[in-house]
């Protein structure tokens, strides 16, 4: 790992310090308006009414209930709200600072924290029950999205996923890998560096391509990376052929609506026979101060209109069994890392299409 990671990075001694730490530092800065957002919603006043469950709460505040969930699991991660039994009350501390008719309450203070521009400047709105908002599918369609992403992932991710991938029985012996959503392909490259017979197939929006055939062409082995325009709302599909199959931070939208196993069997038929697929999602909220981020992801993607940042593991198996995959090898989120996610592998045991 450390002969991949001074290749792959020169300031590697660098990551060795957990980039989580500084990424949930970085991400408390959004409280104070998501705080601001709820007051100025009127959720603490409602709340300080008497307790309410979640379907109640959002007809009273004439809230998107999806939204407002996500919310509601943010100010729980930083004790503003305790539930029980799926029934939301206020805390001490909300109810004696952030209700209006509290004698005490500190909501010009906390106005005063609120002037960040940033992704949840139009929270309000987002949370209204008639607003709709439509998703995006571009947002990460520009040189410096796909640029930040790199940087996130070499924080820690990439090694991660790359010594996952080598685990994998099938990996040395690979000769052609699939990248969907692979972006500019920043894992690909990292994974051909272990490889030295592996060609690497990315695909991703045409634009992306673009990008990335301009920043990453100097790239060691780029001669080996082929860039596809590819958009999964057409009627194209990937090549078939494939050794291994790698997805990541894809997969959510599918797992949300119920169309997981129909992709996953367009996956199957694109893998030879023995074939692995290989996922690195967000499975679930963790623990302690990832928590509290992974909440905020959580509301931010909601608020953007896109479904969900999160693929809980019994719901990517089951899929996969149905697909025709089989074998899995779970490696379980590293804590130290920012926006860790959870690696399986699954291997190709029957056709199912």
């Amino acid at each position: 790992m450390d002969a991949f990671m001074d290749a792959f990075c020169p300031t590697a001694p660098q990551v060795r310090a957990p980039y989580s730490q500084l990424n949930n530092l970085l991400y408390k800065s959004y409280l104070p308006l998501i705080i601001n957002s709820a007051a100025e919603m009127g959720l603490f006043d409602v709340l300080s009414a008497g307790d309410s469950f979640l379907e109640k709460l959002a007809e009273e505040l004439n809230a998107n209930v999806h939204v407002l969930d996500a919310l509601l699991d943010v100010l729980e991660a930083v004790g503003l709200v305790a539930v029980q039994d799926g029934c939301y009350t206020l805390t001490s501390m909300s109810g004696t600072y952030l209700v209006s008719s509290s004698k005490v309450n500190q909501l010009r203070a906390l106005r005063g924290f609120s002037g960040s521009r940033g992704p949840f400047d139009n929270l309000v709105e987002a949370l209204r029950h008639d607003h709709v908002k439509t998703f995006n599918n571009r947002i990460w369609a520009s040189e410096e999205a796909a640029l930040s992403m790199e940087q996130v992932s070499k924080a820690g991710m990439i090694q991660e996923v790359v010594s996952f991938m080598k685990s994998i029985p099938g990996f040395s012996g690979a000769r052609r890998m699939c990248d969907i959503a692979g972006s500019i392909g920043y894992y690909s490259l990292a994974m051909l560096r272990e490889n030295d017979g592996l060609q690497a197939h990315v695909y991703d929006l045409p634009e992306v391509c673009a990008i990335a055939r301009k920043v990453k062409r100097d790239d060691e082995h780029f001669e080996r990376v082929t860039f596809h325009d590819f958009d999964i709302t057409g009627s194209s599909w990937v090549d078939d052929g494939f050794d291994l199959f790698f997805c990541s931070h894809f997969l959510y939208e599918f797992g949300a609506k119920g169309t997981l196993v129909d992709f996953l069997k367009k996956v199957n038929a694109s893998l030879k026979p023995g074939g692995y697929f290989v996922s690195s999602h967000i499975s679930s909220y963790t623990t302690g101060e990832n928590r509290l981020t992974f909440a905020m992801v959580e509301l931010m993607t909601r608020a953007m209109g896109y479904p969900t940042h999160s693929l809980p593991e019994e719901t990517l198996k089951e899929a996969l069994g149905k697909a025709g995959f089989g074998d899995f090898t779970i490696q379980e989120p590293n804590e130290d890392l920012a926006f860790a996610t959870m690696l399986l592998s699954a291997r190709k045991l029957q056709e199912t299409l």
